[in-house]
C-alpha cells in the first residue's frame, strides 16, 4: 500500500467499514463510540416517518423526537436498504461489475476508488489516466450537485426551477452517456483502462443554464428564507460539501494522493447551515467545469485493458460529490480476499442528525435531509 499503514490514528477521520476505522492516511481496529440519545421528557412522543414515504427516494426510517413541533431529536436507521454482496472469492475484474452498481449515481466513484485500490495493490502504472478519471468525477459532481439543488427546490416547492434543473440533470446524463456509452458509467473503466469519447463532452450550455437559474434563486427571498439558519451543524468529524460548508477545507482532491488534481483549493463558507451547503455545491458545479474545461482530452488512447494477476494489499480515497469514499482491497493470485469501504453517508447521516435537531421544525425537515445529498445505498453493504 503506497499512502496507507495499518497503525495509529493519523490524519482526519473518515469513516468506518466493517472491520476498520479509516483516516485520513491510516487504517485503524475499530474503536467503539457509543451512540448518544436525548432523553425523553414528559409530553414528548417519537414520531416514525418512513421507510417509504413521499419524499424520500431510498429505504430509510426516522423516529423523530418531538414535543409538537420543534424537533428535540432524530434517530436514523438505514437497515431497510441492507444488502448482502457475494464478492469474496472474485476476480478483481469481475468484482468491479458489482462494486459499479453498489450506487449507480455515484458509479463513477465507486468504481474508479476501486480500481485505483486494486492498482495500488498490483503496482499498476496508472498515471495516463489521471485526468480522463478526474473528468470523470468532476461530471458525476456537477449532475450530483444539481441532483442536490433540484431536491431542495422541490422542497420549498419552487416548481418551475425544480424542472429546470430536472432538465439540466438529464442533459448532464445524457453528455456522459455519449461519452461513455452509459449514463452511470457502468463497463466504461477497467482496471488500467477507460472507455470513453472525452471528445464529445461540452459544458458551455449546462454552465449557462446553470448560472441563470442560480442567479434566480439567489435573488428569491423565499427560498433564502427557507434555507439559510437551517440545519446548522459545524463539526471536525465532517466530510464533502457539508465540511466545506462549514468551513473546514476537508477535501481529497487536496488531501489525498490517489489522484493527482495538482494545485487546487476547496470552495468554503462559514455558515454551516442548508443554505452554505447549497452555495458549495452551485460553486463546486463552475469549479468542475473548469476543471474539465482546462484538460484537453480528444484522441487518448483509453481502451487498452490491463492483464490482472497477482498479490497484494491496496488503498484509494477520492472525493466523490457527498465526500470521501475509501477502498481497501487485499488481492491473491488475483482474486479478492478482502474488500473494505468507507462512504461519506456514514459520517453525513451523523451530521443530519446533529443538524436538524438544531432548534428545527417539522417543515424544515426535508430542507436539511436534501442539503446532504445522503446515499443510504452507499452504507447499508455487507460485502460477503
Amino acid at each position: 500500500m503506497q499512502y496507507y499503514n495499518f497503525g495509529e490514528k493519523s490524519g482526519r477521520y473518515i469513516g468506518r467499514s466493517q472491520k476498520y476505522d479509516i483516516y485520513a492516511s491510516s487504517i485503524t481496529k475499530i474503536t467503539e463510540i457509543p451512540d448518544e440519545y436525548e432523553i425523553k421528557n414528559s409530553g414528548e412522543i417519537y414520531f416514525n416517518y418512513g421507510p417509504s414515504a413521499g419524499g424520500l427516494r431510498e429505504s430509510v426510517n426516522f423516529r423523530l423526537l418531538t414535543p409538537g413541533e420543534s424537533i428535540r431529536d432524530v434517530v436514523v436507521n438505514p437497515e431497510y436498504k441492507q444488502r448482502d454482496i457475494k464478492i469474496l472469492g472474485d476476480d478483481v475484474a469481475s468484482a468491479l461489475l458489482k462494486v459499479e452498481r453498489i450506487n449507480g449515481f455515484h458509479g463513477a466513484s465507486n468504481s474508479i476508488a476501486y480500481i485505483l485500490a486494486v492498482e495500488d495493490a498490483l503496482n499498476i502504472e496508472n498515471s495516463e489516466l489521471n485526468e480522463m478519471r478526474i473528468v470523470e468525477l468532476e461530471l458525476e459532481r456537477i449532475r450530483s450537485n444539481i441532483d442536490v439543488i433540484k431536491g431542495l427546490c422541490e422542497s420549498a416547492g419552487f416548481a418551475v426551477p425544480e424542472k429546470q434543473l430536472l432538465y439540466l440533470r438529464e442533459e448532464v446524463a445524457r453528455i456522459i452517456s455519449r461519452a461513455f456509452s452509459h449514463r452511470y458509467y457502468f463497463s466504461a473503466n477497467g482496471i488500467g483502462s477507460i472507455n470513453g469519447d472525452f471528445s464529445t463532452i461540452k459544458l458551455n450550455t449546462v454552465e449557462k443554464k446553470f448560472r441563470n437559474i442560480y442567479d434566480g434563486l439567489l435573488s428569491s427571498k423565499i427560498f433564502l428564507d427557507r434555507i439559510q439558519e437551517n440545519g446548522i451543524v459545524k463539526n471536525e468529524q465532517s466530510t464533502g460539501p457539508a465540511a466545506r460548508a462549514a468551513g473546514f477545507k476537508f477535501d481529497a482532491r487536496k488531501d489525498s494522493k490517489s489522484l493527482d488534481y495538482g494545485h487546487f483549493i476547496p470552495i468554503t463558507e462559514t455558515g454551516g447551515d442548508s443554505f452554505s451547503r447549497f452555495f458549495v455545491r452551485a460553486e463546486e458545479i463552475f469549479e468542475s467545469i473548469n476543471i474539465i474545461d482546462s484538460y484537453n482530452i480528444k484522441n487518448a488512447e483509453t481502451g487498452k485493458k490491463k492483464e490482472v494477476s497477482g498479490s497484494g494489499e491496496g488503498t484509494a480515497r477520492i472525493e466523490s460529490p457527498a465526500g470521501d469514499i475509501f477502498y481497501y482491497v487485499n488481492i491473491e493470485n488475483g482474486k479478492l480476499r478482502d474488500i473494505q469501504t468507507v462512504s461519506p453517508t456514514y459520517l453525513n447521516l451523523r451530521l443530519f442528525r446533529q443538524a436538524l435537531k438544531n432548534n428545527n421544525i417539522f417543515t424544515d425537515f426535508f430542507f436539511v435531509w436534501e442539503s446532504f445529498g445522503i446515499w443510504i445505498s452507499e452504507l447499508e453493504v455487507n460485502f460477503i
